[in-house]
């Protein structure tokens, strides 16, 4: 073999590599993808406010709320995806994230794991996300 065509070969091997490498990690989940339930979740889009969520390894959450006089709590039942995403499913949720009393009841909620947050979306982290504690 010539010098130029032992160049092209290694230039084409890395580049097929550097495929089959990119391939591998675009099918795979690199979010922390596992609830710490030994932990609250809390939410700081109000300063004023108390807000978060803990659950319990029973399944069972609690959202507890307060600003002012104002005090809200609920408790559901919480579990994991086991379709292989990110996410917790929540039943009877509440969201007094935005709104206090004013809050919305949506029966079934939705939170999306990405390491150390649960966000009310999966677009990722925003004011409404819950922030694991220390």
């Amino acid at each position: 073999m010539k010098l130029a065509e032992i160049k092209k070969l290694k230039v084409y091997s890395l580049l097929f590599i550097f495929f089959l490498f990119t391939l591998f990690f675009s099918c795979i989940n690199l979010n922390e993808c596992k609830l710490d339930s030994s932990k609250k979740y809390y939410c700081f889009n109000d300063i004023k406010a108390i807000n978060y969520v803990e659950f319990g390894e029973n399944g069972t959450f609690k959202h507890y709320y307060r600003k002012g006089n104002t005090e809200l709590s609920h408790i559901g039942r919480w579990r994991e995806n086991d379709e292989g995403y990110c996410y917790i499913e929540l039943n009877e949720w509440k969201d007094f994230n935005e709104k206090g009393d004013n809050y919305q009841e949506f029966g079934n909620g939705i939170l999306y794991i990405n390491g150390n947050f649960l966000n009310m979306s999966p677009d990722g982290e925003s004011s409404y996300s819950f922030k694991k504690s220390d």
